[in-house]
């Protein structure tokens, strides 16, 4: 830990920067956005207990960052058992700066009616991607509230197919985006190589049982497995910080 530096304003304030190109260059190239993954995991890979708690994995200093990651894209992404299971409100607090859109995958529309994101004008900035295997009805329900609901051709596995929904972000001028899970999302956003940017917060913590952070299924293989290039490590509090770029 001691030859790890510290994550300082100054790596935070260099990050940005760099992100912020590298979104614009892409966005330019071929009008999708720039997709960064971030989870936090325990030293034994995961990121959640068998219940589903995933508070007070990392630390004060780690979660200022997160939050920090979060100012720095035009959306924030995750999949409705976070919703479910932790009711977040996807905002920049305590930090000022503006909060990024909201982007809910709900192939089937599970997500409560009474969750923070479709309350009040945090609505307004919310959309739920879904499929046209949802209730017709739930879809008008949250649409009253101000959410956008956008309905995206399903996969193989009829959930929403994500590359679809990445381009049609694009079309809407998301240039960037902060994909923070849960596990399915981090999973099929790792398996069907859709990320450019990696941050993994590692805590010094032993969960044992617990959700694991990557659900690859048994088939897959070494020569499957992802490679990623400038990685850096940084310490913040008692956590450490991975910082790498996906080579693709």
């Amino acid at each position: 830990m001691k030859n790890i530096a510290v994550l300082t304003e100054k790596n935070i304030l260099a990050l940005e920067k760099s992100l912020k190109k590298l979104a614009r260059t892409k966005y330019r190239k071929t009008g999708i956005p720039f997709v960064t993954l971030k989870f936090a995991q325990t030293l034994d890979g995961k990121i959640a207990t068998l219940t589903g708690d995933s508070r007070w994995i990392s630390g004060s200093s780690s979660l200022r960052f997160a939050h920090r990651l979060r100012s720095f894209n035009d959306a924030i992404l995750v999949g409705v058992d976070t919703i479910i299971r932790d009711d977040p409100r996807l905002t920049v607090r305590p930090l000022r700066g503006k909060n990024p859109q909201k982007i809910i995958i709900d192939s089937r529309l599970r997500m409560p009616l009474d969750c923070n994101v479709l309350k009040g004008r945090t609505a307004l900035s919310t959309i739920v991607a879904t499929t046209f295997l949802s209730d017709q009805r739930k879809i008008e329900r949250i649409r009253s509230t101000g959410v956008g609901v956008w309905l995206i051709k399903k996969d193989r596995s009829n959930r929403v197919d994500l590359q679809c929904l990445l381009k049609e972000l694009g079309r809407k001028d998301i240039r960037s985006i902060l994909v923070e899970g849960g596990a399915k999302i981090i999973t099929s956003f790792l398996k069907k190589r859709l990320l450019d940017h990696l941050v993994v917060v590692i805590a010094p913590k032993i969960l044992g049982e617990g959700i694991n952070c990557v659900n690859f299924p048994s088939s897959y293989r070494f020569k499957n497995l992802d490679s990623f290039s400038s990685f850096k490590y940084f310490r913040s509090g008692d956590d450490v910080i991975a910082d790498a770029f996906f080579n693709k």
